[in-house]
């Protein structure tokens, strides 16, 4: 028996045993047509730095660890792991509309996605899979249309207004009103515990004027709000403020619940989201 727990901002905490992951609000109404979640840290076989339910094959981790690790989670989500297509993530902006004939790429077959850093698709039968911990991730939904997209946020990536583009390629792949599509902003470094030196926080001070992104956090150091700046840019793109929905969780100050770079200084697992049309 699953339970759930509130967590965040609009966010629920799912428990179905061991296995800990996070769905969201805005989504419940669209269950019956959607499934989602973020994964969380807990209720994996993984050991070591990876504990436990690392979702990466490119950590320390044993594969075969990896592979019952999505086994668990895909069960509980109800959907068939040969369905995952993952994205092959390099911090900029490209995307890619993927399709049934893209299943299982990544996880049972070799992929030619590469350089890609978000998912779309309008296909039931795919599970869009993307990677984390700490970069910011993306959900999106139009239900008129039944598309949806995943998108990986770094700073780089948010920099470049990939939260932006994803939006755009919505409309453009499959005709979406961005009036009619819902966005959260799963969990991520927050604006508390990012901080970057002059090197990064001045390119952002000129591109997002808006102070309210930046806290002076010491001599040459800035803290950035990288989910206000992306928030703002979907507001930008034509999304209704009431349907975009930050779940404002630092993955760094809850390094209980979540892997994190910054938080375990390198050493750790991956997250990952999921997002499935039924």
């Amino acid at each position: 028996m699953k339970s759930r727990e509130p967590i965040g901002n609009g966010a629920a905490l799912i428990s179905d045993g061991a296995l800990k992951y996070i769905e969201f609000d805005c989504f419940d109404s669209y269950r019956e047509g959607l499934a989602h979640c973020m994964s969380t840290r807990l209720g994996g076989v993984s050991q070591g730095e990876c504990a436990a339910l690392n979702l990466g094959f490119n950590r320390k981790d044993a594969k075969e660890n990896v592979r019952e690790n999505f086994n668990r989670i895909c069960a509980s989500l109800g959907v068939e792991t040969e369905s995952m297509v993952f994205s092959n993530q390099v911090h900029e902006t490209s995307l890619r509309v993927v399709t049934a004939a893209d299943r299982g790429k990544g996880f049972s077959r070799e992929s030619d996605i590469k350089g890609v850093d978000g998912l779309l698709t309008d296909t039931p039968e795919v599970t869009l899979v993307t990677f984390y911990a700490d970069c910011v991730p993306l959900f999106f939904y139009e239900h008129g249309r039944r598309a949806a997209a995943l998108v990986h946020s770094g700073w780089r990536g948010t920099y470049a207004n990939i939260a932006g583009q994803a939006v755009k390629g919505m409309v453009s792949a499959f005709g979406c009103d961005p009036a009619r599509i819902v966005a959260a902003i799963g969990p991520s470094i927050g604006s508390c515990c990012f901080e970057v030196g002059e090197e990064v926080y001045g390119p952002f001070a000129e591109r997002y004027t808006e102070t309210v992104f930046y806290t002076q956090s010491g001599p040459g150091k800035w803290k950035v709000d990288l989910q206000a700046i992306i928030k703002s840019e979907l507001a930008l793109e034509g999304l209704y403020g009431k349907n975009i929905h930050n779940s404002g969780i630092c993955t760094k100050c809850r390094k209980d619940l979540f892997f994190s770079h910054r938080g375990d200084h390198g050493a750790t697992g991956s997250l990952a989201a999921f997002m499935r049309l039924r």
